[in-house]
């Protein structure tokens, strides 16, 4: 009887083992996503160091050309950002935009190498006063 409940106890720790790793695989691989090539990620939009500036940057897994076009409209990105910080082929992408409106809505895209990348198809926006 004795033999019983140790195996009964043994045998029900081995499964909870077994249900927090699955679980713990599960819930990491659902919250990780695959980057690769020149998509970009790690996007950041923040204010630049001199007055009505905007410096935006982003990484890509492998050297590629990278530049933003940007607009006041989201279907009229007319203005083009580009590094002048990096070579033109890189990982680290570095782009200040000047002359902007402080209360003005911004809508751009970041384009590398020749595909365009924004949010669910459509142009990333920020206006300066929400950063």
């Amino acid at each position: 009887m004795k033999n019983n409940w140790y195996v009964t106890i043994g045998i029900l720790g081995i499964l909870l083992i077994v249900i927090v790793l699955v679980v713990f695989r599960v819930s990491g691989s659902e919250d990780s996503i695959y980057v690769e090539g020149c998509t970009p990620y790690n996007v950041q939009i923040q204010r630049g160091i001199k007055e009505n500036t905007v410096e935006i940057s982003w990484k890509s897994k492998e050297k590629c050309s990278g530049y933003i076009l940007y607009g006041k409209e989201m279907k009229g990105l007319d203005m083009v950002g580009v590094d002048l910080k990096n070579e033109t082929q890189s990982k680290d992408h570095f782009v200040i935009v000047e002359s902007l409106v402080t209360s003005k809505r911004y809508f751009f895209s970041i384009v590398s190498n020749g595909v365009s990348f924004g949010k669910d198809g459509l142009p990333l926006q920020f206006s300066i006063d929400s950063l």
